[in-house]
């Protein structure tokens, strides 16, 4: 069962065993700025398709019947000329064994009651300040050491006393000398590389293209840490989007979560994160020993004797 109002949608799954029906989930969430200006039949498609999404995991496969006060809604599957938007929620549709049935509201009270229901609670408006001030710390955690070119835009009074302020050594690389920062310069390097390779010929849609880039970049394997970068970050493999855009594929372990058992598991999993870093940083120093052997190999080292005559290089 399915409702929609001026400011919600709600939406009740079921089973019916006999006449008696044995309710599942309850699903309900406000609707923003835009989707309050839909019609009162695209507010009700909206509904259908926020509980698809919502019980997708239990829907697969399976025949579905929705119930709902809108009989239009109905006739609205085999309109030809639709929006854009209502045809990628038809193809939506499409995916399901689906069947609208139409429903009084008073007969389906349930949803009809979570879509309308009231709160007599104060609106407090909540303080922005406090988010904004540690959300960079709360999520990725402050660095130690900043190393940066001597670009204007790092090198001012306003990133100076932003480092000083929270206890960030700013390191900056030698004029003419960008081997000093080598591992952003690589890090460039690779990432330019990739977008050579992706964007098209007018090489207009570089920022279209640079999430996609970090993308690959991140979960490819580096030899020099022995992981990928975000697995050394997060101590994990990266979702990818076929997981995310069709989540039944880890239904079952978003069924099966109990709080308790995380709580038991989140200790060693942090222990596994430690061990995962320190492997890295072992790794990383065994590829520069590797990487200098082999460069020390072609090198003649030469002695100087005081009065040799030399070539003084002026950068």
């Amino acid at each position: 069962m399915s409702d929609a109002s001026n400011y919600a949608i709600s939406a009740v799954l079921g089973q019916k065993n006999g006449r008696a029906s044995h309710v599942i989930y309850y699903a309900s969430r406000t609707l923003d700025n835009a989707q309050s200006n839909y019609s009162t039949t695209e507010k009700a498609l909206l509904t259908i398709v926020f509980a698809l999404e919502k019980f997708r995991q239990y829907l697969f496969g399976t025949k579905v019947i929705v119930y709902s006060d809108h009989a239009t809604l109905k006739y609205l599957m085999t309109k030809k000329d639709a929006k854009p938007r209502r045809i990628r929620w038809i193809l939506l549709f499409q995916e399901f064994d689906l069947e609208i049935r139409d429903k009084s509201g008073c007969e389906k009270l349930v949803a009809d009651h979570l879509s309308r229901i009231t709160s007599n609670e104060t609106p407090l408006l909540l303080r922005d300040n406090f988010p904004d001030k540690r959300l960079f710390s709360l999520t990725q955690s402050i660095p130690w050491v900043f190393i940066s070119d001597r670009g204007t835009h790092f090198c001012n009074k306003m990133m100076k006393a932003l480092l000083r302020k929270y206890n960030v050594t700013h390191h900056i690389s030698t004029a003419y000398h960008p081997q000093t920062n080598g591992q952003a310069k690589v890090s460039n390097r690779e990432v330019k590389s990739i977008l050579e390779k992706t964007m098209n010929l007018t090489r207009k849609d570089c920022s279209l293209r640079l999430h996609d880039a970090f993308w690959a970049y991140r979960n490819a394997y580096k030899i020099p840490i022995g992981m990928s970068p975000f697995r050394f970050v997060f101590g994990k493999l990266w979702h990818l989007p076929v997981e995310l855009e069709h989540r039944a594929f880890s239904a079952v372990k978003q069924c099966n979560f109990n709080i308790d058992e995380a709580g038991r598991h989140r200790k060693p999993q942090r222990q596994v994160l430690e061990d995962l870093r320190n492997d890295s940083y072992e790794n990383s120093r065994d590829y520069k020993d590797k990487t200098k052997h082999f460069h020390d190999k072609s090198i003649t080292r030469k002695h100087f004797e005081p009065g040799y005559m030399v070539l003084l290089y002026h950068s």
